[in-house]
């Protein structure tokens, strides 16, 4: 005792030197003398919660767990889009003169009336109204008039690939797109089934005069050839045009024009270095 009260200071020094040293060997050694120790656990056996379950009664069977409810997935309905619907570009009428019509974009696709487009699959075949009268005679089948000329002329190329005999008539500021002529109504009623989907219209007669004064500017053996035509003329504010054609000629004509004005707008067309021609 005397030497531990002399060399007090040596022996705490090596009491903390001591410890330190234990220390860094226990945490190396993952060892933990502070924890407490579990109770022993055969090995194979589960490991228990420390709850203690509920035995049944004897000759009962032990209720069944609920099946853990799974989360609903939520169900999504997808609702089809409804089709766009079409404004009509082109209005006809049965008979001899065409009294409205509805102009489209220029470039657009040319549409039937009805508010139909010109690309449209046929209908099924309806009744078609024949005129009144004996069987043999002339007669043609309006499929649609026009205040839009790029929209007849686009009509009439597509049914003239088609096979069809095709004409186009100016009705007062309107195009008229005919088929025809037929020499029974038996057959002009047969071509009305085929364009069945442009609502026909079956009338007797020959291509009608044009009532009014019109300018003709050009006259074109191809039918896309007066679409350049077309567009000077629209951009130059000069209107209304339509066409008329009856193979192999395509003429364009500037009109109904009134007889004050004609003077003027043979000037106006000199103007842009078009030759005017008076039809009437």
């Amino acid at each position: 005792m005397r030497w531990l009260r002399d060399n007090w200071i040596d022996a705490l020094i090596f009491t903390v030197f001591a410890i330190t040293v234990v220390g860094i060997v226990l945490f190396l050694t993952g060892v933990n003398p502070f924890k407490p120790k579990g109770p022993a656990v055969a090995p194979g056996a589960a490991p228990t919660s420390g709850v203690v379950e509920q035995q049944a009664p004897a000759g009962q069977q032990p209720a069944a767990e609920a099946p853990a409810e799974e989360p609903q997935t939520p169900t999504v309905t997808v609702v089809p889009l409804l089709p766009g619907s079409s404004e009509p570009a082109a209005t006809s009428t049965g008979g001899e003169q065409a009294t409205t019509a509805t102009s489209t974009t220029a470039g657009s696709t040319p549409t039937a009336r009805g508010g139909e487009q010109a690309t449209a699959s046929a209908k099924p075949a309806t009744a078609v109204k024949l005129p009144s009268g004996p069987e043999e005679g002339t007669f043609r089948v309006s499929v649609g008039a026009f205040a839009n000329p790029d929209n007849a002329l686009a009509l009439a190329e597509k049914l003239q690939k088609q096979g069809f005999p095709v004409r186009l008539e100016p009705v007062g500021r309107v195009t008229r797109v005919v088929v025809g002529p037929y020499s029974t109504r038996s057959r002009a009623a047969e071509a009305a089934r085929k364009l069945a989907s442009y609502d026909p219209q079956i009338y007797r007669g020959d291509t009608p005069t044009p009532e009014g004064i019109y300018l003709q500017v050009g006259a074109y053996k191809k039918l896309s050839s007066a679409a350049g035509l077309v567009d000077k003329l629209r951009s130059a504010g000069v209107g209304p045009v339509v066409f008329y054609y009856q193979e192999p000629w395509l003429k364009v004509w500037v009109g109904p024009v009134p007889p004050e004005r004609v003077d003027q707008l043979k000037k106006q067309l000199e103007g842009l270095g078009l030759q005017a021609v008076e039809v009437r």
